[in-house]
């Protein structure tokens, strides 16, 4: 028999593969194969199987975001809340303005800004020209890049109302609430 025509098999032995020679039934030397390594090879295979298969994306904005929440105090004994959460880092903000509009004769008495370790440009300008119980809250964000920062702006009156409204950097997001006690 030519070594074309010979037939090979495998048979384990001792926790491991042996290569045989089907005509003579021994090993061939040289071509064994430990179960251990052929089940390292496997594993190697699957990881690498899932790891193209898996999606690529861009996870690194999602991991920055920047929080401010100011409450301002007003003359009425209302409390208005109002949450940003700022898809970028508080570097980049170059300015945060609120505008409240309130009712005619109240006034913000105290505004305590929560974030002060991340010293955040903020400003805010109150007018009294809104309907009874009727607070309108105008956030304008910007940055110093030219990318959009996306923001969501959760407000809060007393505890009673509650509105949320989402937009980008460069946007006014502007929320209107109404008192019902």
């Amino acid at each position: 028999m030519s070594g074309a025509d010979k037939r090979y098999g495998l048979r384990q032995a001792h926790g491991r593969l042996e290569f045989l020679s089907l005509e003579t039934g021994t090993s061939i030397a040289g071509k064994e194969i430990s179960m251990y390594k052929i089940a390292r090879l496997i594993c190697l295979t699957v990881l690498v199987t899932i790891m193209l298969l898996l999606p690529t994306s861009n996870a690194s904005a999602a991991l920055v975001r920047c929080r401010t929440d100011p409450i301002f105090v007003l003359s009425n004994g209302d409390v208005l809340s109002v949450i940003l959460d700022i898809g970028t880092t508080s570097t980049n903000i170059k300015n945060i303005h609120y505008v409240l509009h309130v009712p005619a004769g109240v006034t913000v008495k105290k505004v305590a800004y929560t974030n002060v370790n991340l010293r955040l440009p903020e400003s805010y300008q109150v007018y009294q020209n809104s309907p009874a119980k009727t607070h309108i809250v105008d956030t304008f964000l910007t940055t110093s890049s030219s990318a959009r920062a996306d923001v969501t702006v959760f407000i809060r009156l007393n505890e009673d109302a509650r509105k949320t409204v989402a937009g980008y950097s460069g946007q006014h997001l502007i929320t209107t609430l109404v008192k019902y006690r």
